[in-house]
């Protein structure tokens, strides 16, 4: 797993052993596309990375100028996986990581940052219906208050499951379908 652009371009990034089943990194060539539609430089850009797993789209963003990026994620694999990267990377001072279950503890992060987040990336486990979907229950009881004004949303979720036009105050922009997965954007 490498980072695909900016200045860490190339720089191969520790993953989940290979037994592990409940850590599910977004393939390289759907991150690239990602961040081919984001733009190259992020410059200013600060990051949520909602279900973190291996810490690898918030540290592409960091590698793209973005200024600072708080990982989230309830698997104590992930966390030290995202640690390693971090230090691995030397942006271990760019980010914070933190161990909550999501999306239910999601409103502790408003102690800590009011109108912060320009970008927000929400990649849970798959679902296989709307009812079960993590993404959709994460924006739904998204804080407000830890946006910016303007917050670009991305949520990764299985293909074929389809979330709605608006949910709370957030439009629904687009989506992007690469085989069994699609990119939601959401914006306010």
């Amino acid at each position: 797993m490498k980072i695909t652009g900016g200045f860490l371009k190339g720089f191969k990034l520790y993953g989940p052993s290979s037994k592990s089943l409940e850590i599910r990194p977004l393939r390289g060539r759907i991150r690239k596309a990602l961040f081919d539609l984001l733009g190259q430089e992020l410059l200013g850009y600060r990051v949520l990375d909602l279900f973190a797993g291996t810490g690898a789209l918030g540290i592409e963003a960091l590698s793209r100028g973005a200024e600072f990026a708080v990982f989230v994620d309830i698997s104590l694999e992930s966390i030290k996986i995202i640690k390693k990267n971090l230090e691995k990377t030397g942006l271990i001072l760019k980010a914070k990581i933190l161990k909550l279950k999501l999306p239910e503890k999601l409103d502790t992060l408003t102690k800590f940052w009011k109108n912060f987040f320009n970008l927000v990336f929400i990649t849970p486990p798959y679902s296989f219906s709307l009812e079960k979907s993590l993404g959709l229950k994460t924006l739904k009881s998204f804080p407000q208050e830890l946006l910016s004004e303007k917050v670009l949303i991305v949520i990764e979720e299985k293909t074929g499951v389809e979330l709605p036009e608006k949910v709370g105050t957030f439009n629904f922009l687009r989506k992007k379908t690469y085989g069994e997965t699609t990119l939601w954007f959401y914006g306010t």
